[in-house]
């Protein structure tokens, strides 16, 4: 009797293992029997953060803006050729180098726009706004806080200044399932002196601590409070940190000692996992570092330039036309799941697509329109009613020499900085699942 009842729950179990296997809903024999005997499947995810360099706002560029039968602006138009790129990424940040402060907008050298500046910036796709910049205190300590509350009005999450001395000094925002942390941090104009100064002006001591800056000149102090916001963002559950640095020398097209020095040690000691940049208003080189402390590849965006102002040859001289081109710095992750839990985080490309600001005459005053100077460039309309195609061809070349003429560009004309299998390729390291 004992026998015919093993045999039975034998019978039993196998039927139902070769039913487990034949069915499970259509999937494979493999994948039933790994999901039934306890093997986790793995899913994967890509993962986008693309960012931007300076967003300005020049007299003619807010008086272009100017509707005066409505009295409203509108800054939208700026946008629309780019606008598809932003929106694609899961993730998407940009510097905004002015101030919201509720006066009479004016430009340099003391920046305050009007607030519709930050309904144009978020219409066009982006999700954080950089306040930390060199121009945060043309309107003082009211300037900084209203700042922040427009652009958190208009929907976008602000990073690097703050309202109150309880907020962090670090912003979650989380895409796909994924939390993110940013940092942002600009140089001060201090020096060896012990007043603390933006541009040459004291930071007032009812900001001094919302603001997120550093002083060159004392570098190995004041980088340790940033590595400090990222372990305490990392400690908060970020699982992929993104810095962004405004630093650099204007008009210089090659990164200072201190920002390669300071991007390294980021990279190194604080495990950061992106660095962009913007304040020389020209591009830099962008480059991947190697971490070998962290095992990781690590993009760096030295300076993306200009993304749209006023700064151009007509002003500048031709020695300046730099100032017009800038760049979509994107970077993609491919995050790995085994059951419900994070297994693996790389990063798996990175990329710049140049772009080139276009300014020409329309119905009696000026347009701006940012150009996307991608493969197919030649037949964007702005530039074909402007006449400036020839301009663009110059600011593409400038741009691939100094962003990397050794790196290939892709299909859509996007220059790839760092493609993970090349890299495995040609490294002969592949990283571990």
């Amino acid at each position: 009797m004992k026998i015919k009842i093993i045999a039975a729950v034998f019978i039993i179990v196998i039927t139902g293992f070769y039913a487990i296997s034949c069915t499970a809903d259509g999937k494979d024999v493999d994948t039933a029997l790994k999901k039934d005997f306890g093997t986790q499947n793995k899913e994967i995810t890509e993962l986008s953060i693309l960012c931007v360099g300076d967003i300005m706002a020049h007299k003619p560029q807010y008086e272009s803006a100017y509707d005066s039968s409505t009295g409203v602006y509108s800054f939208d138009a700026n946008y629309d050729y780019v606008k598809s790129y932003i929106e694609s990424a899961d993730v998407a940040m940009c510097n905004v180098e002015t101030v919201f402060a509720d006066k009479e907008p004016c430009g340099y050298p003391l920046f305050n726009a009007p607030d519709e500046l930050a309904d144009a910036i978020k219409n066009a796709g982006f999700d954080v706004a950089v306040t930390s910049n060199n121009h945060m205190l043309d309107q003082g300590t009211a300037g900084v806080d209203r700042t922040i509350q427009v652009l958190n009005d208009a929907g976008l999450v602000s990073v690097g200044s703050k309202q109150t001395t309880d907020e962090t000094d670090y912003r979650m925002v989380e895409a796909k399932g994924i939390k993110i942390g940013i940092v942002a941090y600009t140089y001060e104009t201090t020096g060896t002196s012990s007043v603390s100064s933006l541009n040459g002006n004291r930071i007032p001591d009812d900001a001094a601590d919302r603001i997120c800056s550093f002083n060159p000149s004392d570098l190995q102090t004041d980088i340790t409070g940033i590595k400090e916001n990222v372990a305490a963002a990392r400690k908060a559950g970020a699982e992929i940190i993104v810095c962004y640095f405004h630093w650099g020398e204007e008009y210089h097209s090659q990164p200072l000692d201190y920002q390669v020095n300071m991007a390294n040690e980021m990279i190194a000691d604080a495990g950061v996992d992106v660095i962009f940049a913007s304040h020389p208003h020209v591009l830099e080189p962008a480059v991947v570092v190697w971490s070998e402390a962290n095992q990781k590849n690590v993009p760096v965006f030295y300076s993306m330039g200009n993304f749209i102002s006023n700064q151009r040859s007509e002003s500048l001289g031709e020695s300046r036309r730099n100032t017009e081109d800038g760049m979509i710095a994107e970077v993609s992750f491919e995050i790995t799941r085994t059951g419900d839990e994070i297994s693996k985080i790389e990063m798996t490309r990175a990329t710049a697509l140049p772009t080139w600001v276009n300014r020409y005459k329309s119905g009696g005053k000026w347009a701006y329109e940012i150009v996307p100077l991608d493969s197919n460039y030649g037949s964007n309309k702005s530039l074909q009613v402007s006449g400036n195609t020839y301009r663009a061809d110059k600011s593409i070349v400038d741009s691939i020499n100094v962003i990397g003429a050794n790196y290939d560009r892709d299909e859509s004309g996007r220059i790839i900085i760092f493609d993970a299998k090349k890299w495995e390729q040609e490294s002969g390291v592949e990283q571990e699942a």
